[in-house]
């Protein structure tokens, strides 16, 4: 039995060989950077390329600009002058009517105010009209915090000091005082009403004889701003009880000076001799703040912060002759005349205790130390003056 053996056909295989794609170099390294630098190549080309073409289109483009710009503008003369004034009517009546439609757009908007939420109808209107059924209505006019125009009742609690008060309120101390007489040495007590001005002012009761120049002057402010702020439309005349609040006004500085009686000559008690020794210690410490200089004329004596004020003795006897509050500085003050050319000022006092024309022996208790007018701690200014020029009190004190 004979068996045939068929020999498989001999089959060619053959592969593609892509050597363009394959990078130079004789090994991974230099292939890798032959990779790169063709990429970086290729992507130079790429941007190159780009940018040629956008300086080439935008050039284009700017240049097809100018074109319409000079056509439109030719067009737009043509047409003006074909027209001879023909289109001025059509553009009138396009900016009317965008304005008017501007204004109904926009007129809600604009008419609304956080001031006014409601306007008031005239009544005269309303008695000639038959067709609408009248309706009452109120305007409503927020007034900021600062624009208050009256006068508030306060009710003093316990621990309330001016200060407390004022910041409460925001409102000087100073403008408390003025307004309810009190001073420095007033004391405050629980119960106790008091009268808080207005944020923006004092408020003036006007008298007779007063006028808006003469009240602006007292508290030194413009006397428009005290029209304005009270809505005064006739200035040529005030009605007498009228209270006008008066914005930023400053204290009115009452400086006490009594007439003496020409008749009347003061009893000087122990008038000094002028030697050293005559004079004492005015208080109770012994702390001096600063001497007596050429551009000092007294002696500074303090007290530590914290302790009750000191009381102040007269340095000798002799007669007041002012007792109050001094406009240059020194707040309550208080000036005795010695005798023999000798005088002797008390200034920064917090309390006064004694008056005007009043005899005081040598070291007699005239009031409390303070830290009223110019001052920056609790102390009295010394001074004393021979022939009314100051002289160094350390001469004279025993």
């Amino acid at each position: 039995m004979l068996f045939t053996i068929k020999r498989p056909k001999s089959e060619r295989f053959f592969q593609l060989s892509f050597n363009g794609f394959r990078p130079k170099g004789r090994n991974k390294i230099e292939q890798t950077l032959h990779a790169y630098l063709d990429f970086i190549k290729a992507l130079i080309k790429y941007f190159r390329k780009k940018i040629t073409l956008s300086i080439l289109y935008t050039g284009k483009f700017v240049l097809l600009l100018g074109t319409l710009s000079r056509n439109g503008k030719s067009f737009l003369v043509r047409k003006l002058i074909w027209s001879r004034g023909k289109l001025g009517r059509p553009l009138a009546t396009f900016v009317v009517m965008a304005s008017a439609l501007i204004v109904f757009m926009l007129g809600e908007v604009l008419n609304s105010s956080k001031y006014v939420v409601s306007q008031e109808i005239n009544r005269d209107y309303l008695r000639n009209v038959t067709d609408i059924i009248p309706s009452k209505n109120t305007a409503m006019t927020t007034i900021p915090e600062s624009r208050r125009t009256e006068a508030v009742a306060y009710v003093v609690e316990g621990g309330d000091t001016l200060y407390d008060i004022g910041n409460k309120f925001k409102i000087s101390t100073d403008a408390i005082k003025y307004v309810n007489n009190l001073t420095d040495s007033s004391v405050l007590k629980p119960g106790q009403e008091i009268v808080i001005p207005p944020v923006a002012g004092l408020i003036h009761k006007v008298e007779k004889g007063d006028s808006l120049q003469s009240i602006a002057n007292k508290y030194d402010v413009p006397a428009q701003a005290v029209a304005d702020f009270n809505y005064i439309l006739d200035v040529s005349s005030l009605a007498v009880g009228t209270e006008l609040v008066i914005p930023d006004a400053k204290i009115p500085q009452q400086v006490i000076v009594p007439a003496v009686p020409a008749y009347i000559t003061p009893r000087i008690p122990d008038a000094p001799s002028g030697g050293s020794g005559w004079c004492m210690w005015p208080t109770t410490v012994r702390i001096i703040s600063q001497y007596f200089s050429v551009y000092h004329n007294g002696l500074d004596i303090a007290t530590p912060w914290g302790r009750g004020m000191p009381p102040i003795y007269a340095c000798s006897g002799g007669v007041v002759t002012r007792a109050g509050w001094d406009p240059w500085g020194l707040g309550l003050r208080i000036t005795v005349d010695h005798g023999n050319g000798f005088e002797t000022t008390y200034g920064h006092m917090s309390r006064i205790d004694v008056s005007y024309g009043q005899e005081v022996g040598k070291g007699s208790a005239m009031g409390l130390m303070g830290n009223t007018g110019r001052s920056t701690g609790p102390h009295v200014h010394f001074i004393i003056k021979y022939n009314g020029v100051p002289t160094n009190p350390l001469k004279y004190i025993q």
